[in-house]
């Protein structure tokens, strides 16, 4: 960091000193004091998550009635302490397969809020007993390495649906129609072609450009700006329902964010950050995801995680330290100001640039492969487990393919050796 001016230590609100007093059991580190002064990397590598961030917030609050300053009150506070805590530009994400459940199925958001009672009480009970990290080292590097190969690909993917769902061609001040292809082209150019400047950072370049198309697009629909909060509703467990979520979303979720939430965003941080991320343990991450649930699911907002894809949006987009995450929390609470402006707000960025930003880190996550490219057994396994995950969009069933076939490599190694 680049040390300028008069420092300040941040205050960490009172209602989150109990979860902050448990992820200091996982881990102890000195405190440190933090230097407030902004480049344009970090405020462009704060967006670089977005693509996963603000299209699963638009549709639980357009098509599950989720309330928007629960959900962005949620995620901005927690951007906020895990940039604190983990000393790293951190991500905060849905979950991505209880918002994919959640959306086909029409569920209401307490059933949503329930799973994430659930998950958070799972997650933070196997991390202030350390049954994490026994449960982790189920996850050899080729499994790990295929997370994240499947992963990418999903994203990727993703990114492309979102381009290609983008609509046929708005028009522009009544001039031009402009195709979602084509400013998805448009977007691209503009990454490779910043993708290393330090004077006009890509992210943020690319995000300046997806508002001012928005707007001109928008321009006759442009959403009215309505300060103030929304009412918040506080979560009363019923037993039926948590008994029903546990079957249809906490189990689907749970391999899923302990295989790529926990064990293989640790090695992301790790090979991405070294010594700067030696917060971020298996242990850490499962109580502070289990803390952030716990507490959010309270006013009934979407359960939430850290993502190794997250690590690698940031970072591919210029963050290097937490000071990216103070930016995308502090806009993410602003959003929950406005209340319900605030899908109007996002949608002025087009699909198509958040696409783009999707379809590129989906690349960048999916090229860690790329150290065990030598090794043709692991990069058997690794492909597997991706394929897999791509195939069925499931990471859970890659894992169990990996599973299987590492129990099968270490059988027949024993086997030999015991021909010997």
């Amino acid at each position: 960091m680049n040390p300028i001016g008069n420092s300040l230590s941040l205050e960490v609100p009172w209602f989150f000193a109990k979860g902050l007093a448990l992820l200091e059991t996982a881990t102890a580190v000195s405190p440190r004091t933090i230097h407030w002064s902004l480049t344009r990397t970090d405020i462009a590598g704060a967006f670089g998550d977005i693509g996963v961030l603000f299209p699963i917030a638009i549709a639980l609050i357009s098509l599950n009635h989720m309330n928007p300053t629960a959900i962005f009150l949620a995620a901005g506070l927690a951007y906020v302490i895990a940039g604190r805590y983990f000393r790293i530009p951190m991500p905060v994400q849905p979950f991505k397969a209880v918002a994919a459940i959640a959306l086909a199925l029409h569920l209401s958001p307490s059933t949503i809020a329930s799973a994430g009672l659930l998950m958070g009480l799972l997650l933070a009970f196997i991390g202030v007993t350390n049954l994490v990290s026994l449960l982790a080292r189920l996850f050899t590097l080729p499994i790990v390495r295929g997370i994240q190969l499947g992963l990418g690909l999903l994203l990727a993917r993703e990114g492309l649906r979102l381009i290609g769902a983008s609509g046929g061609g708005p028009a522009i001040a009544g001039i031009v129609s402009m195709n979602s292809f084509l400013i998805a082209l448009g977007a691209l150019a503009i990454l490779l072609a910043l993708r290393n400047s330090q004077r006009f950072p890509a992210a943020l370049v690319l995000l300046g450009a997806g508002i001012v198309l928005g707007v001109a697009i928008h321009r006759n629909t442009f959403p009215s700006l309505q300060p103030g909060p929304l009412p918040l509703e506080f979560l009363n467990p019923k037993l039926d329902e948590l008994k029903s979520v546990m079957l249809i979303l906490v189990l689907p979720q749970f391999a899923l964010t302990f295989g790529n939430s926990i064990v293989a965003t640790e090695n992301t941080a790790c090979i991405l950050y070294g010594n700067q991320a030696k917060r971020v343990t298996t242990r850490a991450l499962s109580v502070a995801i289990g803390v952030m649930n716990l507490l959010g699911s309270m006013i009934q907002a979407a359960p939430m995680c850290h993502g190794s894809g997250g690590v690698t949006a940031h970072n591919k987009f210029g963050a290097r330290t937490e000071k990216s995450n103070y930016v995308i929390g502090a806009v993410c609470i602003l959003l929950a100001l406005f209340g319900g402006s605030a899908v109007g707000i996002l949608k002025l960025i087009p699909m198509s640039v958040l696409g783009v930003f999707l379809a590129y880190v989906g690349i960048q996550h999916a090229a860690f492969l790329r150290d065990i490219v030598k090794n043709r057994v692991f990069l058997l396994i690794a492909i597997c487990v991706g394929g897999v995950a791509l195939a069925t969009t499931n990471l859970t069933y890659g894992f169990l393919v990996g599973f299987a076939l590492q129990g099968t490599v270490h059988l027949a190694a024993k086997t030999r050796s015991a021909g010997h």
